[in-house]
């Protein structure tokens, strides 16, 4: 038996490789950020330390924003029901708060900071990023690009230098069919060779040069297509990995997870956060609309977020312990071992639709037309006649007739006092519904735009034998811990039971405007701004000291002038 066949045989011991190891990460506001805190918190239980970095927003502090996700956020319930109140003590143990930024230099951190804060860290986490598929390009390249760059160059001063970076499984680009667990440094999805470090002064002076916003986007989306990405948010991750193994100068591991979705099992059945990739999809099948421009046979690769988790875990465990399999790529997915086509997600969802509106308190009128119309996926090129272009002008329609100038029209003047106003009032809530409705489909159309590459024209089989190897070398006890057992994930289970129903809670509402609850702490307002106040300190004393020491350095250089 080789070394290699003997280093993969070896058991994979994860608790116990966290024990006592200072960890950073990044984007734990954002949704498997969330997750993976929780995550860590509840089941690596002897890790040292987490330091967070977090940016401070809209006159909100890095640490306020923290204890914000750590008191209302649903992903964190498990943790809260674990400690109550206690949780804020818990977390003052073991975290350490970072004010900073990703898209500056250092994240924001001066060197001596960025120094003091990285000296004994073992491993840095990089969930942060930028999902949108098609935004600014200077936001695009601050957060992507630049930003992977930045958490690098940080990454370089810990005390033993690791950086685990989560991309996307669709940098693959245009190259349909399966796609390895690899990255060859500079050659792009199309096949053609291009020098990262050039690509990105491109897009600097792109990005620098061009003024307007819709113009910035087509000339980025142009070069994105040229190398073979099919939109700006592939652009850039699929950029940033390749500038990041260019560097070489830090062990490096790049997580690749396809469509992540509702947990399947933590932090609870279904919980999702914002509005995912199959939200829209889901939405608009529940409509009058049921025609998704799609291939039957296509792979749609979905991935509960909590096996996300769980799989940058594993990889963040071999990391840890310097082994050679832990750097490179690691897709995370199921279209290699448990594929979920188009054509299924749609006949499921058309079944979960059925569901939704044969409850009581469903719209009596969609109850019964939805027994007459199910989904269907059908070509790109190909209209149904109740189209999203037909919906958006019958809803343009009702929108202007229902305007005070509309009723006009038709109403007789004669109609006045009581009914007139009933009347009028109706109209108007009317009115303003069709423009809702009308804004929502404009939405929607544009996200199929954009989705089409993904759910039309391409189809992939990501392979994730190098993260199934590790998960292999789990053994009986920490299996259901740390492993995902998605062979075994039953689709129609998944998607009716925990999926649909996840969305419905968690994403469905804010299509249609409404604003999603959060939890209420476990503890008072009181006890949490002391909290905040406790945990602020530091970084206000390192934030005097820093003035104290720049007012200092003036005046010795005043007084040697």
């Amino acid at each position: 038996m080789d070394e290699r066949t003997r280093r993969a045989s070896r058991p994979l011991p994860v608790a116990e490789t966290f024990d006592g190891a200072h960890v950073l990460i990044t984007g734990v506001t954002g949704f498997l950020g969330k997750v993976w805190l929780a995550f860590a918190l509840e089941r690596l239980p002897r890790i040292g330390r987490i330091s967070v970095l977090v940016r401070g927003q809209r006159g909100r502090s890095a640490v306020r924003r923290l204890v914000e996700v750590l008191g209302r956020s649903p992903a964190l319930r498990p943790c809260r029901a674990r400690w109550g109140s206690r949780l804020l003590d818990e977390v003052g143990r073991r975290l350490h708060v970072l004010d900073g930024d990703v898209g500056q230099p250092l994240c924001g951190l001066d060197r001596f900071a960025a120094r003091a804060a990285m000296r004994d860290v073992d491993l840095v986490l990089h969930f942060a990023g930028l999902t949108d598929f098609e935004p600014d390009p200077r936001l695009g390249l601050e957060t992507n690009v630049l930003g992977a760059l930045h958490v690098a160059d940080l990454a370089s001063l810990a005390r033993r230098p690791r950086l685990l970076h989560v991309s996307t499984a669709f940098v693959a680009g245009c190259a349909d069919g399966r796609v390895p667990e690899r990255l060859e440094v500079g050659r792009a999805p199309s096949g053609a060779q291009f020098d990262p470090r050039s690509e990105l002064e491109a897009l600097r002076a792109l990005c620098r040069q061009i003024e307007g916003v819709r113009d910035r986007i087509a000339a980025a989306n142009a070069r994105a297509a040229a190398l073979g990405w099919p939109n700006l948010y592939t652009y850039t991750k699929g950029l940033a990995e390749h500038l990041l193994a260019t560097s070489g100068s830090i062990p490096l591991a790049i997580v690749r997870p396809a469509v992540v979705e509702s947990a399947w099992r933590f932090p609870f059945t279904g919980w999702n956060e914002g509005i995912n990739t199959s939200g829209p999809l889901v939405w608009l099948l529940s409509t009058w609309f049921r025609g998704l421009p799609s291939v039957p046979a296509h792979r749609f690769d979905v991935v509960p977020v909590d096996a996300v988790a769980a799989a940058c875990t594993l990889v963040a465990a071999a990391l840890l312990r310097d082994e050679p399999e832990a750097t490179g790529v690691f897709h995370v997915g199921t279209s290699d071992r448990n594929p979920l086509t188009f054509g299924r997600a749609i006949d499921l969802t058309a079944l979960a639709v059925r569901r939704m509106h044969g409850r009581a308190d469903a719209d009596p009128i969609d109850r019964w037309l939805v027994r007459f119309l199910d989904a269907v996926p059908r070509p790109a090129d190909r209209e149904p006649p109740l189209s999203l272009a037909a919906m958006r002008r019958l809803a343009r329609a009702v929108r202007d007739a229902t305007r005070p100038s509309g009723l006009r029209r038709w109403l007789p003047p004669a109609l006045d006092g009581r009914l007139g106003t009933t009347i009028e009032a109706h109209a108007r809530r009317l009115s303003n519904r069709a423009r809702a409705i009308d804004r929502t489909l404009g939405r929607v159309e544009e996200l199929l735009r954009l989705y089409r590459p993904f759910i039309h024209d391409h189809d992939w089989v990501f392979e994730t034998d190098r993260w199934r190897a590790l998960e292999a070398r789990l053994d009986g006890e920490e299996r259901p811990t740390f492993g995902s057992d998605l062979e075994r994930l039953d689709w129609r289970r998944y998607w009716l039971e925990v999926h649909v129903p996840g969305l419905e809670r968690w994403c469905l509402p804010l299509l249609r405007g409404e604003r999603i609850p959060q939890d209420e702490p476990p503890w008072t307002a009181e006890t949490e701004r002391a909290v905040v106040e406790r945990l602020d300190a530091p970084r206000a004393r390192a934030a005097e000291g820093n003035a104290r020491g720049e007012s200092s350095r003036i005046e010795v250089e005043e007084a040697s002038a």
